[in-house]
């Protein structure tokens, strides 16, 4: 009888053992333990224990849907979940997501609004992340009152700048956030006010050509001698030619352009019309407003890009033809 019972209290054993290293494991699990980062749960009213769990497992936030069940029942937390916007780090355990979902407590919230990005977009993203609707954030950049006297007072496009922003889910609105974008563009811009006001170029004007820069140069390094291109075109009546302000005349941020595009009759469109459209096409970031402060002085005229986002400069329409030759065909 012996014989047998050993293996079993052998079997029994590791079984606890491994059940219990198991459990521990999934309960000081963490996605990112020194992470920074948040991540949002919505849990909606009349959700069950099992629906959170499947989030959180989605979300990568636990390992294990049963063992976070087991923790609220050893707990009597089950029926205990609040319902609501629940914000939490990516860093946190699974005692202390089952305490952001009982306390129903939400820290603030970060929301990115990336460089380049147009007020359209930035009000799609805000509509995304449930704090208000597209519709009534561009109806705000439209009518919504702001204190700061140096931006146009017709258009907000290329004046709220793109960062990362903290705010409080419960006091969100769109007028406070319009307001502090504009602001950080004050500040961002603070130690150049002398040198933009002592320019022969209009502030404003800065902000349309470094819009521009933003939507046609990805590389920061190379933006000075695509500002001073541009310059150098709009300095001797000739059209920019920049393709991003067609897309914008569009309505388009990306895609290829066809004939038919490019004769859209629009201010915006700098292949069909010269000078510079009426205003920015995107909300630039700092290194496209110094490089439309400060371009390179250069004699080139025109730049291409080729199929590995590579530019190529030239001072001649001739030269300008010889690399679409080399490099697009």
């Amino acid at each position: 009888m012996r014989k047998f019972l050993y293996p079993l209290i052998i079997v029994v054993v590791v079984f606890v053992f491994f059940g219990y290293s198991y459990y521990s494991n999934a309960i000081h699990y963490a996605l990112n333990p020194n992470g920074t980062d948040r991540v949002v749960v919505n849990v909606h009213q009349g959700d069950t224990a099992n629906d959170v769990a499947n989030q959180l497992y989605e979300k990568d936030l636990i390992k294990s849907t049963s063992i976070f069940n087991l923790y609220l029942k050893q707990n009597n937390l089950t029926s205990e979940i609040k319902a609501g916007r629940i914000v939490m780090m990516d860093s946190y355990t699974l005692p202390e997501i089952v305490d952001a979902l009982v306390s129903g407590i939400s820290e603030e919230f970060a929301v990115t609004f990336l460089e380049g990005w147009t007020i359209e977009q930035m009000a799609q993203y805000l509509e995304e992340e449930g704090l208000t609707t597209k519709e009534d954030f561009l109806k705000c950049v439209s009518s919504c009152e702001l204190d700061e006297d140096f931006i146009p007072e017709t258009y907000l496009e290329g004046y709220l700048y793109p960062d990362t922003y903290f705010i409080n889910l419960e006091s969100y609105n769109n007028e406070r956030m319009i307001g502090r974008m504009v602001n950080n563009l004050n500040l961002r811009l603070d130690e150049y006010w002398s040198d933009i006001n002592a320019s022969n170029r209009s502030f404003e004007d800065i902000m349309i050509m470094a819009s521009i820069i933003e939507r046609e140069e990805r590389d920061p390094q190379e933006r000075p001698t695509v500002a001073g291109v541009l310059w150098n075109r709009y300095d001797n009546g000739i059209g920019l030619g920049a393709d991003a302000t067609v897309l914008y005349a569009l309505g388009r941020t990306s895609g290829g352009l066809s004939s038919e595009d490019l004769q859209v009759d629009s201010p915006f469109n700098t292949r069909k019309y010269a000078g510079l459209p009426p205003s920015p096409i995107c909300n630039p970031s700092v290194s496209s407003m110094m490089a439309a402060l400060y371009p390179d002085d250069t004699d080139y005229f025109y730049y291409l890009h080729d199929s590995s986002g590579e530019v190529h400069y030239a001072k001649t329409l001739d030269g300008h033809n010889a690399n679409k030759a080399k490099y697009l065909y």
